[in-house]
């Protein structure tokens, strides 16, 4: 096959491993470590659902295993974080996170990681 080109990458897993394995993606696009401060700093920002889902990823948990947390949304609370999907399409990172509540069918959320995008040029420059 001619012209393949990789346009994105996923992982369904529980999520201690899934916040692990999105770390590591995270290093390898930023071309650089990362630290936990620094992390926070390019975590989507505001109280939208998107963040607290990036925030959950990132610390490998589920919105369920965060719930006493006083900026848990009464909606997001009891979902379960099953995978995520990573697609680079123009320069720009986007995110997609697959989440389930009990019997209910799963729910994908999206974001643009523009931050992670920014932190990338900044360092090819």
């Amino acid at each position: 096959m001619k012209n393949q080109m990789i346009t994105g990458i996923g992982c369904f897993a529980r999520p201690e491993k899934l916040g692990r394995i999105f770390l590591k993606m995270v290093h390898y696009y930023t071309l650089g470590q990362m630290g936990e401060i620094e992390l926070a700093n390019y975590c989507e920002t505001g109280e939208t659902e998107g963040a607290k889902l990036l925030k959950a990823l990132m610390a490998g948990k589920s919105i369920y295993q965060v719930s006493s947390d006083p900026d848990a949304a009464s909606g997001l609370e009891n979902k379960k974080i099953t995978g995520f999907f990573l697609t680079l399409k123009d320069q720009s990172l986007k995110l997609s996170i697959f989440t389930k509540m009990g019997g209910c069918r799963p729910e994908r959320h999206s974001a643009v990681l523009d931050r992670f995008t920014g932190l990338r040029q900044k360092r090819l420059n």
